[in-house]
C-alpha cells in the first residue's frame, strides 16, 4: 500500500516551518528556514515589512528537507495548507502582486488606532471581540489610504500573510473566520465580514476576499509551485487559518472549556468556547476557532519565546541552542531560584492599555553566594516569572469566560521542554498536557490539508487522529504550594505597588540570611580513619585529610592487592575504605564491623559486592568518568590526526630516502597529504556520557559544529553542553566524524554495522575509543577496502592487542592504539578529586553524587554505628560469602566488553 503524507506550512515570527505527517504512522518530520522582517523606511516610525519572495523561497528550501527527512515522494504528499502568524497584512493588486505587506509587529498605525479607541473602541470590542491596536488590520488599511494614495488605488485584495502564499500556491483568493476576526473588521458572533463597520470606515468591499472554512479545498497545487515546494502538481490545496487556533487543533484543544497556551515566540493563552463571552473591559481577545461553532478566548502572557532568546543569547551567547541550554540551566535550580524574583517579559494581558513588554529581577549578591554555578537560579527566575504570566492570563480568561479549566495543553516550541512542562504544572497547579510534535500550529495546517484531501471528514476527526496520545505533567503538591506564595509576592512585584516592593525586600533579605541559601553545610565532627589504597595525587590526599585520618598505600606502590584475610587485616580500625583494585568481597566485610563506607575509583566498581555492603548499611561511591578527560583528549587527537593525514605524513618522511633539501619530498607531500581542518566540521557523537561531553567541548573549541544522539539524555541537558540532539541516522548522514561513546547494552552491541557505515559520507571518518563490542570490525574493513569511508581510529578491538596482521592495521587511514585511552597519569588526580567530593557530601549529610545504592547512602548517618544485622541479612550475606564474589578476572570486565 502506498505511503500518504499531508504537509503544514508555518509562517511564523523569525521563522518558516514545513512538517511532513504520515497519515499511517503519525510520523512527523520538519525543517526551518529563518527570516527577517526588517524596518521600514525611516520615514515610517514603528513600521516594518514583509518580503513575500524571501518567505516564499525560504518555505520551499524547507519543504524539500522536511520531504527527504520524512522519505515522503511527491505524489504522495495530498494535501497542503498553510498557516501564519496573526495581524500579517498583505495588500495585492488585482493580478496578486503585493503592495504592502507587513508583519504583526508593524506598528505604523499608530496613530489610527488610537484615534479608532477613542471614537469607537468600545462598540468595536462588543461587535468583533478586539479593542483597537496598531497591529490589526482596520487602521493599518486606513494609514495606507491616507499616507500611500498611489498604492491605495491598486489595492485590490487585502488578506493575511498565509493566504497570500496560498494564492500563489494555487491561484485562489480566501481567507478564513479566525484571521479575519483578527481584523477589527469581521463579526464576533458570526463568520461574516462586518460589513457596517467596513462602510463606516470608509474601506472598498473589493479588500475583502470571501471567508471559507479552514479545511476547503480551494483548488490545487500549480506546476511552477509544485516544482519550487518538490510536490505534485494537483495536489490538493486547503485554507489554513491563524497560528494560534490552528494550534489549538494540533494539541487537541476543541472542546467547550478546554484551554492550551502556544508557546512560541509569544504565550497566547487561550480557552475554547461555545458562544463568545461578555468582557466590557475589554482585557482579553475574543475570536473564532477554526472549528465552526468554537469560539476563543485569548489572554496573551506576552512575548514569552523572545524573552528567552534574549536572556539566553546574553548567557550563553556562544551555545548553539542557548534557549534549551537556559532551560536545562534553570532546571538544576530549586523551587524559588533561592530568592531570586523575575518579573522580566511578563505581562497580564489588559487589550485596553497595552504597554511594551519590561520587567524586573529582584536579587542580592547574598544570595547563593557560594554556588559556583549561581546563574542556574537567575535562570530559573526567569522561567518561573514567564510561568507566573502564563498562570496569572489563564486565571484572567478563566473568570471572564466563566468556564472550569482542568487541565492546560501546551503546544509551540517550549512543549519540546519537560522541564518547562512540569515548572509550569507545578506554578498552575493544573495538569499540562504536550503531545509529541511540538510544532502544533503547522501541524493544525496539515490537519486542515487532510480535511481538504477527504481522509478525514471534519477537523475534528483530523485533530483526534494526528494529535497524537497526551503526555501528562501532573503537579506536584509540595512545589505547587511554594509557588502558590511565590506567585502572590511576583504579582505584587508586577503591579509595582508599595507592600510588593517591601515584601520582595524581605524575602530577599530571609533568603540572603537563611543558610540554604549558601547550599552549604558543616562537615561532620566526627573524622573517620581513611585507609586510601587507590593510586590518587596529593591535592585529592590534602581534601581527604580535611574529612578524616588518612593512611596512603598506593597499590602500585606497594605491589599488592589486598582481598580476604589480607583485605580483613589491613582495614581493622578504619572506617573509610578508597580502593581501586582490591577485592571487597561479602565475606571480607561481614568481619569489618568499624567500616561505614567502601569507594571505588572506578567507573564500574566490579572490585566491591555491592549488594552485601548494601545489606550492611556501607554506601559504595564510584568514580564514572575519571578517564573521560583522557579518553575525550584522544578522540579529538585521532580526529587531527585522520584529518591532516599525519600517518602518512609521518611514514613519508621516514619511509623515503631522501636528502636535506630535497624540494622532491615536499612536492610528494602537496598534493595527496593536503589536510583538513576541524573548523566548520560537523562532529557526530554517539553517546553522551562524561567522555562525549568532554569530546564536544574539545570540538567546539576548534570550531566544529557538535552534534549527538544519546536517547536517554534530555535535549536541553545537550543542548547545555553546546551539541545539538539529533536521531542516529541524521548523525551518521551529516557527521564528518563519528566518535562512539556509548555504553555495551543489548541496544548498542552491533550498533555500527555495514548498513549504518553505509550512511557516511565517503570523506567521514570514523573513531572509536569506547567498546568494541559497537562496532562491526569486518563490516568497518569492507568499508575502508570499498572507498565508502576516508579513514578510522581505533583504540578497541574484538580481540585486544589485535594481531600484527589484523586488516585493520598498517593502513595510513588508519590509527590504531592498543587500548590506551584511559591510561594517563592524570586520571589519579581525577578519581581522588570525584571521590573526595563525594565522601564530603556523604559525610555532610548530603546526598553523593554516584552513589550505587542511592538508598544506602541517603539513609547514611556516620554520628551513628553501624547496624546490626537481623537473621535475614546474616543468612544472605553468607549466600554471598559462599558465592563467587569478585575476581581479579572482572577487573578486565569492563575492558573486554
Amino acid at each position: 500500500m502506498p505511503k500518504r503524507f499531508l504537509m503544514g506550512l508555518d509562517i511564523g515570527g523569525g521563522s518558516g516551518r514545513a512538517l511532513v505527517v504520515d497519515l499511517d504512522s503519525g510520523a512527523v518530520a520538519t525543517a526551518t528556514r529563518p527570516w527577517r522582517f526588517p524596518a521600514a523606511d525611516s520615514a515610517i516610525p514603528m513600521g516594518f515589512d514583509a518580503d513575500l519572495d524571501t518567505l516564499w523561497q525560504q518555505l520551499g528550501a524547507a519543504s524539500h528537507e522536511a520531504l527527504e527527512r520524512a522519505g515522503a515522494a511527491a505524489p504522495e504528499v495530498i494535501g497542503v495548507a498553510v498557516t501564519s502568524m496573526r495581524f500579517g497584512l498583505v495588500v495585492a493588486d488585482a493580478q496578486g502582486n503585493p503592495l504592502y505587506a507587513g508583519p504583526n509587529r508593524d506598528a505604523r498605525a499608530i496613530a489610527e488606532a488610537l484615534k479608532l479607541a477613542a471614537d469607537h473602541g468600545d462598540a468595536l470590542n462588543t461587535d468583533t471581540g478586539h479593542f483597537p491596536m496598531s497591529v490589526m488590520a482596520a487602521p493599518r488599511l486606513q494609514w495606507l489610504a491616507r499616507n500611500a494614495p498611489e498604492t491605495w488605488e491598486q489595492s485590490a485584495v487585502a488578506y493575511s500573510l498565509n493566504d497570500a502564499i496560498t494564492h500563489r500556491l494555487c491561484g485562489a483568493i480566501a481567507t478564513d473566520a479566525s484571521q479575519a476576526g483578527e481584523t477589527l473588521l469581521c463579526e464576533l458572533e458570526r463568520r461574516h465580514w462586518a460589513w457596517e463597520w467596513i462602510d463606516r470606515l470608509e474601506l472598498p468591499h473589493r479588500l475583502f476576499p470571501r471567508i471559507a472554512p479552514a479545511g476547503e479545498c480551494l483548488g490545487e497545487l500549480t506546476a511552477d509551485a509544485a516544482a519550487h515546494f518538490g510536490l505534485a502538481a494537483g495536489t490538493p490545496v486547503a485554507q489554513g487559518g491563524a497560528d494560534t487556533q490552528s494550534g489549538l487543533l494540533g494539541v487537541g484543544a476543541l472542546e467547550n472549556g478546554s484551554a492550551a497556551v502556544i508557546a512560541g515566540t509569544t504565550a497566547p493563552v487561550e480557552i475554547v468556547l461555545d458562544r463568545p463571552a461578555e468582557d466590557p473591559a475589554a482585557r482579553c481577545w475574543q475570536g473564532h476557532h477554526l472549528v465552526d461553532g468554537r469560539w476563543v478566548i485569548e489572554s496573551s502572557a506576552g512575548p514569552v519565546g523572545e524573552v528567552l532568546e534574549w536572556l539566553a543569547g546574553a548567557l550563553h551567547p556562544d551555545l548553539p541552542q542557548p534557549v534549551a541550554a537556559l532551560l536545562a540551566e534553570a532546571d538544576q535550580s530549586i523551587p524559588g531560584a533561592s530568592g531570586i524574583l523575575s518579573t522580566l517579559g511578563a505581562q497580564i494581558m489588559d487589550a485596553r492599555a497595552p504597554s511594551l513588554p519590561s520587567g524586573s529581577i529582584s536579587l542580592s549578591h547574598l544570595l547563593a553566594r557560594d554556588d559556583p554555578a549561581r546563574r542556574r537560579h537567575l535562570a530559573r527566575a526567569v522561567v518561573e516569572g514567564l510561568a507566573y504570566g502564563i498562570r496569572g492570563n489563564l486565571q484572567q480568561a478563566r473568570e471572564i469566560s466563566e468556564r472550569e479549566v482542568t487541565a492546560l495543553a501546551l503546544g509551540g516550541g517550549l512543549s519540546r521542554s519537560a522541564s518547562f512542562a512540569q515548572l509550569l504544572a507545578d506554578v498552575c497547579g493544573l495538569p499540562v498536557e504536550t503531545r509529541t510534535a511540538s510544532e502544533s500550529s503547522a501541524l493544525g495546517a496539515a490537519i486542515c490539508a487532510g480535511v481538504a484531501a477527504e481522509v478525514f471528514g471534519d477537523l475534528a476527526q483530523g485533530s483526534q487522529q494526528l494529535s497524537g496520545e497526551a503526555h501528562r505533567f501532573e503537579p506536584d503538591a509540595e512545589r505547587t504550594a511554594v509557588y502558590e506564595e511565590l506567585h502572590t509576592h511576583w504579582r505584587l512585584q508586577l503591579d509595582g505597588e508599595a507592600p510588593g516592593r517591601e515584601r520582595a525586600m524581605s524575602r530577599l533579605a530571609g533568603a540572603a540570611l537563611s543558610p540554604a541559601s549558601a547550599e552549604t553545610t558543616s562537615v561532620s565532627a566526627t573524622r573517620p580513619r581513611i585507609l586510601v589504597t587507590a593510586t590518587v595525587d596529593e591535592t585529592s590526599l590534602d581534601a581527604l585529610r580535611e574529612l578524616g585520618d588518612v593512611e596512603y598505600a598506593s597499590y602500585r606502590d606497594a605491589g599488592r592487592l589486598l582481598k580476604d584475610d589480607s583485605l580483613v587485616e589491613a582495614l581493622a580500625g578504619f572506617e573509610v575504605f578508597v580502593t581501586e583494585i582490591d577485592l571487597v568481597s561479602a565475606a571480607a566485610v561481614s568481619q569489618l564491623p568499624d567500616l561505614r563506607v567502601v569507594a571505588s575509583c572506578r567507573g564500574n566498581a566490579v572490585n566491591v559486592d555491592v549488594e552485601a555492603c548494601s545489606l550492611l548499611g556501607i554506601p559504595v561511591l564510584n568514580a564514572p568518568g575519571r578517564n573521560a578527560d583522557a579518553v575525550a583528549d584522544l578522540a579529538v587527537v585521532m580526529m587531527g590526526m585522520l584529518a591532516r593525514k599525519l600517518r602518512a605524513s609521518s611514514g613519508l618522511l621516514e619511509s623515503t630516502p631522501h636528502d636535506p633539501g630535497d624540494m622532491r619530498i615536499l612536492a610528494t607531500a602537496f598534493g595527496p597529504l593536503r589536510g583538513r581542518e576541524l573548523w566548520n566540521k560537523t562532529v557526530g557523537l554517539v553517546g553522551m556520557g562524561a567522555v562525549g561531553r568532554g569530546v564536544a567541548r574539545r570540538a567546539r573549541a576548534f570550531g566544529a559544529r557538535v552534534i549527538a544522539f544519546d536517547p536517554y539524555l534530555d535535549p536541553e541537558r545537550v543542548a547545555l553542553d553546546g551539541v545539538e540532539s539529533v536521531d542516529l541516522n541524521s548523525l551518521l548522514r551529516s557527521s564528518d566524524f563519528v566518535s562512539l561513546h556509548a555504553p555495551v547494552t543489548d541496544e548498542t552491541t552491533g550498533m555500527i554495522g555495514a548498513a549504518e557505515l553505509a550512511l557516511l559520507k565517503p570523506d567521514a571518518y570514523l573513531i572509536n575509543t569506547a567498546r568494541p563490542a559497537l562496532l562491526d570490525e569486518a563490516a568497518l574493513v569492507e568499508a575502508l577496502d570499498g572507498e565508502r569511508l576516508a579513514g578510522a581510529a581505533l583504540d578497541v578491538f574484538d580481540a585486544e592487542p589485535p594481531g600484527s596482521d589484523h586488516p585493520l592495521l598498517n593502513r595510513d587511514n588508519v590509527i590504531a592504539t592498543p587500548h590506551v585511552g584511559g591510561n594517563t597519569a592524570e586520571v589519579a588526580a581525577h578519581q581522588g578529586q570525584i571521590i573526595a567530593e563525594d565522601l564530603g557530601r556523604l559525610l555532610r549529610g548530603e546526598m553523593p553524587r554516584h552513589a550505587l545504592d542511592p538508598k544506602i547512602a541517603e539513609a547514611f548517618d556516620g554520628s551513628r554505628p553501624r547496624p546490626q544485622p537481623d537473621a535475614a541479612i546474616r543468612e544472605r550475606l553468607a549466600e554471598l560469602a559462599t558465592g563467587p564474589g569478585p575476581s581479579t578476572s572482572d577487573l578486565n570486565q569492563k575492558r573486554r566488553s
